[in-house]
């Protein structure tokens, strides 16, 4: 009985999390097309720390940088030469940090 419960305890906060995530990636998919000197451009809006940059093959560039509470949501941002415009985005390493509570949570 009480491995059910516990089960049912896990399996209910991974389902109240899903529109945290849900949430966070639709914020995500919104900043492709930005450039990533925009006032609204998420890391510039939230002023997050950048952690890393690299050139690409392709000339473009990488830049990650450190959200949610404990900074231990890395997004990686990767950008177009000149206008730095956003052409995809992705999370590195765990997701559970990557999350923004939906309007009534």
């Amino acid at each position: 009985m009480k491995k059910a419960l516990l089960v049912c305890g896990v399996l209910a906060a991974c389902a109240a999390n899903r529109p945290a995530e849900e949430a966070f990636r639709r914020v995500m998919d919104a900043q492709v097309g930005k450039r990533a000197d925009d006032p609204d451009f998420y890391p510039v809006y939230y002023r997050l720390r950048q952690a890393d940059s690299k050139r690409l093959p392709s000339g473009n560039s990488e830049e990650e940088y450190r959200a949610g509470r404990k900074g231990d949501c890395r997004l990686v941002f990767e950008t177009t030469p000149g206008t730095r415009t956003v052409v995809r985005w992705r999370i590195e390493g765990p997701t559970g940090d990557c999350v923004i509570l939906p309007p009534g949570a």
